[in-house]
């Protein structure tokens, strides 16, 4: 350093007279590593921002006013950081700009595009560059206020962007002119041919890095522009692929990847360009080319990785025209090339298998691997099944044909399939899938097996149940085969594709497996050759324990010993995983024989379990969710025989539900183990969990030890009331809102047994409320929600909801349900719905919903596409808690509410109300028709027309609602006089769409959406048969038969086991037309559909079992025998069920 003398550096003098030593001295102590002069010069710099902005900047323009000669290029570039960040400002400190003289400004400006002009260092030029971008972009918002505020620096610009500047010089004011294109591009290209010129000369310049920076210029305009104002762009985009084409060799992919990341915005952004300009050709052959590049042709494998993302991001932007039979070579084309990337696999076996036994993960194959496989799934996701799938298995035939073809191949193949199987909604589809990975489990090779086992794992779980009932039969051999094979690897993913294949099965289909499987994994686990293979085991005989029920009880003298001994010894750090699955093993197995065998056993395993309670769990400790399982799997069998354990596990829960924020995180906790919304408050994320795990193992004894829980209630209650008050993840709101529904639920049933007192029920309702309907009265009020207060104000809501529903009739007085009310109806006027509020709240988050997706761990999940919560999420989940306050005091209600709201819904059901609103009208009717009936009367014509024409409205989420409406009603007499109508509007829906109902599973919200809706018509139908067939004349028996041949549901729960349970309730009674010999066989079909499926119940199975029983096993054969063997297996289950409750 020139200038600074030795003895100046290491605290800073003052800043006062802001001469160039003193400037010089403040920026060399900002470089140093961190230390205390570092931390003054920071001090004076920020205080010299805040008081003295334009001394600041002057001195900082005069550093970068002197020469090399006398400060250091260094000093210089961090002056020109600095300016930056005085211009821009930052999160502690505003911009400096509008404060500043306008000399200063002046100065500064004219100082930046001299340094950019003259700096003999270029990094020096280009932060100058930064900032006079930075300014350009603060003092004008278009290409006129720029020539108004800084006439200056565009002329400086196109001077030199000509052909007889350097190139250095050029490159730096085309990144310039590339990050102004926001405020000046539209005005600049709208100035005639000038820009485009200058682009085109560009692109054609001898330098390389030249042409790669007007290739970004370009490509940026495209980006930040609409496409009828980047139109001119077009004319020089064949110069830009032929850019891109000579850019692509091995000197120049530093500038080829700048180029290829620039062309991902814009595809990205606006696809529809690079088709109006007719280049789409010629650039996708160009994308083509460098992704297909053998992986060794650049050193920086980024630039195929770019260069497929960029044709990806126009292939899924511009899906409808790729999709034309035009378009299709292009998309073969690219599954073709993703398919390659995945041949990128490591060759060692012998590494491949160390690397992997026990994470069991494929961490040394190359990035391009994986890149290809999320590449499948993302087609997958975009294009239609009947576009894609026979593109894909055309190449799938082409490549496996090849001379060439190697095992690397088959398990591409295999993995391509195995990516795009979740998104398939026709099962033939899913079946070619399952065909050709199943030709792959005995293959030679055993990095195919695996991932042939992998992927029947994935499609098991994507695609139950139908691959579970169309091809276990083929699969279960073929699983027992692989978990003896020699490689662990492949063993430990057979295990796994056992058990994604029989979460789903019945005991009858893995009975004849079922001691090869034991046998193969009781020897794997106790042989311990991989952590990983032994893991699985113990899901694997888990599951068999589960599915076989009381088949497996013959085995649980051989296995729990075992088991037992895995805990015991799996004491080691390394070994907590492990230790952690046994525990949730031997619970499960205990849940499936029963208490009588569980018991001394369940005593043996909680005596190990109760210390690890005691001493609580580290924060990365995989016992932890575990162990909160296990115990409460343990809890759940036992019962009542658990509550010795309840006072010591309750102690260690509440310890956990005692921690607090922290003011500062445990410094080795970064920032991505905090949960996003509550980072401020210093809440790690396992913190959270722990949390969240502890309420469900509450919940679990509460549960099992029914009204002997009253013991510990109000210390429970004391210890979950703070919660209330607290800022918690969405996750775990939802849980503390479980908990204290669970608790009222308990407190309901000891009140009713004599064993509490009424008024401590009354009391814990009184005290959740008044806390949280108080919490919701004083959320913020805006013109618009946020996201994070509707997310609040939902789960609130639906936390009321399940506690009104748990305490039951009679907890509330006349005036304390006026006084909810009154509330809700505040809440609800007052929550704004501009006109783009959606109509849809969330598939999971109001009634009538479908079955709640697993993930391959068996947790809940919610769907990907799922809409963000809104307003409209709020506002469903207030009329949830309407309703709960409707069924805990209906007369009350009645006298009080129901006018007020039945208004309301009048109001919100008109034609011409927004569709959000109409929504949320009919949700409220549905509700009311279906609680109050006959009470509900009265206001029928407010609502009841409105609801028969909505059932062929164009949203479904109307159409659902409109249409459960009509069904409810139907049970009221005076219905008689719509019943016709009503049905000739189901006949409407059903005739257009339920072939492809019944055909093709719903993957996407809006095929959920509309797949809900249909089954809503269908229970309606056969609520208005029921009911009112006798207005049907002659076409009755047409109506019932439409009715049976939609049957079963699968999408609406409710509505699914509402109908479900009518249908076998009419069987029973022997229906006349439903009993007759020819509507017998449809209707045993539709049990053996029914039966242990998420569409029934215990109950109604029991009801399903006997129902068909009762017709006699012989007329049973000659009724079923044009089954399916599925079905007749199931109906073999119905016989033995009821032959053993005899």
């Amino acid at each position: 350093i020139k200038l600074v003398k030795p003895s100046l550096v290491g605290c800073p003098r003052t800043m006062a007279a802001m001469d160039l030593a003193v400037i010089c001295e403040a920026l060399q102590a900002t470089q140093q590593p961190e230390g205390e002069a570092r931390k003054k010069a920071e001090q004076l710099l920020d205080q010299a921002a805040s008081g003295s902005p334009n001394q600041l900047v002057a001195a900082l323009a005069g550093v970068l006013a002197s020469p090399a000669a006398q400060v250091a290029d260094a000093l210089r570039q961090e002056a020109a950081v600095i300016l930056r960040q005085l211009v821009v400002g930052l999160a502690s400190r505003d911009s400096v700009w509008a404060g500043l003289e306008a000399e200063t400004k002046k100065q500064l400006m004219a100082q930046l595009l001299k340094t950019a002009e003259t700096d003999t260092s270029n990094p020096v030029r280009r932060n100058a560059g930064h900032v006079a971008v930075a300014i350009g972009n603060r003092v004008a918002d278009t290409f006129e206020e720029l020539q108004k505020e800084w006439p200056e620096i565009l002329p400086f610009i196109s001077k030199h962007t000509a052909s007889g500047t350097d190139s250095a010089t050029r490159v730096l004011v085309l990144k310039m002119l590339k990050d102004l294109t926001p405020t000046v591009g539209e005005g600049l290209l709208a100035q005639g041919t000038h820009a485009v010129s200058m682009l085109a000369a560009t692109l054609s310049d001898q330098a390389a890095e030249v042409r790669a920076a007007g290739a970004q210029v370009a490509l940026t305009f495209i980006e930040d522009l609409a496409n009828e104002d980047a139109a001119p762009v077009a004319e020089v985009m064949p110069a830009l692929v032929t850019t891109l084409q000579g850019l692509a060799t091995p000197s120049t992919e530093e500038l080829l990847k700048e180029t290829l990341e620039a062309l991902i915005s814009a595809a990205e952004a606006e696809p529809e360009f690079f088709k109006e300009a007719n280049c789409l050709k010629e650039l996708s052959e160009t994308l083509l080319a460098v992704a297909s590049a053998a992986s060794a042709t650049f050193a920086d494998e980024d630039v195929r990785h770019s260069a497929m993302e960029a044709l990806m991001g126009l292939v899924l932007g511009l899906e409808e025209d790729v999709s034309k039979p035009e378009g299709r070579p292009l998309l073969e084309a690219l599954v073709g090339v993703n398919i390659a990337w995945m041949l990128e696999v490591e060759e060692d076996v012998d590494m491949w298998t160390m690397e992997g036994k026990d994470k069991d993960d494929d961490d040394c194959d190359g990035d391009a691997v994986g890149l290809g496989e999320e590449n499948m799934d993302r087609l997958a996701e975009v294009f239609d099944e009947d576009t894609l799938m026979p593109i894909i298995f055309k190449v799938v035939r082409q490549v496996m044909q090849l001379q060439d073809a190697t095992w690397k191949t088959a398990r591409a193949c295999v993995m391509a399939l195995a990516q795009v199987a979740e998104h398939l909604e026709e099962d033939a589809w899913v079946d070619q899938c399952v065909e050709f990975i199943v030709k792959h489990l005995d293959h030679a090779h055993p990095r195919v097996k695996y991932s042939a086992f992998w992927a029947i794992s994935q499609v098991c779980y994507d695609q139950s149940p139908h691959v579970q009932a169309s091809h276990h039969e083929t699969l279960l051999p073929a699983i027992v085969q692989g978990i003896d094979d020699s490689n662990v690897r492949v063993a430990t993913s057979a295990v796994n594709a056992f058990s994604a294949l029989g979460e789903e099965l019945d005991s009858e289909d893995i009975e004849p497996q079922m001691d090869d499987l034991l046998m193969r994994m009781f020897n794997r686990l106790h042989a311990g050759e991989a952590q990983a293979l032994q893991e699985q085991c113990l899901s694997g005989i888990a599951v068999i324990a589960e599915v076989s029920e009381e088949l497996f009880a013959p085995y649980y003298s051989h296995v729990m010993p075992m088991l037992k001994q895995v805990i015991v010894k799996s004491t080691s750090e390394e070994q907590r995983t492990l230790q952690g699955k046994a525990f949730e093993c031997v619970s499960l197995i205990g849940s499936v024989v029963g208490k009588a065998v569980f018991l001394q056993d369940a005593n043996e395993v909680m005596a190990t379990m109760m210390p690890l309670a005691k001493d609580g769990f580290a924060a990365d400790d995989p016992r932890r969710e575990a162990f909160h399982e296990a115990a409460g799997k343990i809890a759940t069998t036992l019962g009542k025989d658990f509550k010795p354990y309840a006072e010591a596990l309750l102690s260690s829960i509440f310890n956990v539900l005692k921690q607090r924020p922290a003011e500062n995180p445990d410094d080795d906790d970064d920032n991505e183990s905090l949960d996003e919304n509550l980072q401020l408050l210093g809440l790690k994320t396992s913190v959270l969990e722990e949390m969240e795990e502890a309420l469900e193992l509450t919940n679990s004894l509460v549960l099992a030890l029914e009204e002997d829980f009253c013991h510990f209630l109000p210390a429970t209650c004391q210890n979950l009331l703070p919660l209330l008050d607290m800022q918690l993840s969405e996750s775990l709101r939802e849980t503390v809102f479980k908990t204290w529904e669970v608790l009222a639920g308990c407190a309901r049933g000891a009140a009713g047994s004599g064993c509490l007192d009424a008024a401590v029920l009354r009391e814990l309702v009184a005290e959740f409320l008044k806390r949280t309907v108080g919490a919701m009265m004083s959320s913020p009020k805006s013109d618009e929600l946020t996201e994070s207060t509707c997310t609040t104000l939902r789960i609130q809501a639906a936390g009321c909801a399940g506690v009104l529903r748990k305490a039951g009739e009679g907890v509330l007085t006349k005036d304390g349900v006026k006084d909810i009310a009154v509330v809700i109806a505040q809440l609800l006027d007052g929550i704004p719905c501009p006109a783009d509020t959606p109509s849809e709240p969330g598939l999971l988050r109001r009634r009538g919903g479908p079955v709640v997706d697993d993930d391959s761990d068996g947790d809940e999940v919610e769907p990907e596409d799922e809409p963000p919560v809104s307003a409209q999420s709020v506002r469903f989940s207030l009329c949830e808690m309407l309703g709960a306050l409707m069924r805990a005091n209906p007369q009350d209600f009645v006298e009080v509410v129901l006018p007020t709201f039945m208004e309301l819904v009048k109001t919100l059901v008109k034609p011409d109300r927004p569709e959000h609103d109409r929504c949320l009208g009919f949700y409220l009717a549905d509700d009311m028709v279906a609680c109050l009936g006959e009470k509900s009367l009265p206001y029928w014509n407010g609502f009841m027309n409105e609801a028969l024409t909505a059932m062929l409205d164009k949203s479904a989420v109307i159409r659902q609602f409109a249409a459960s409406t009509i069904g409810n009603g139907a049970p009221q007499p005076i219905f008689a006089q719509v019943a016709p109508a009503a049905a000739t509007q189901i006949h409407k829906v059903l005739q257009k769409q339920g072939e492809k109902h019944r055909r093709r599973r719903a993957v996407k919200v809006d095929a959920k959406q509309s797949a809900l809706a249909v089954d809503a018509c269908i229970r309606a139908l056969g609520q208005i048969c029921e009911h009112h067939d006798s207005q049907f004349g002659a076409d009755a028996g047409a109506a019932w038969s439409m009715w049976l041949s939609n049957l079963p549901l699968k999408y609406n729960v409710d509505a699914g086991k509402a109908t479900h349970a009518q249908l076998v309730d009419l069987v029973v009674k022997n229906h006349p037309v439903l009993t007759t010999p020819d509507k017998l066989p449809a209707v045993l079909a539709v049990f053996t559909e029914i039966y242990k499926s998420k569409f029934s119940t215990s109950d109604l199975d029991n009801q399903i079992a006997k129902a068909a029983s009762s017709l006699g096993e012989e007329h049973l054969k000659t009724l079923c025998s044009g089954f399916k063997e599925k079905q007749q297996k199931k109906m073999e289950q119905m016989l033995k069920a009821v032959r053993a409750g005899a």
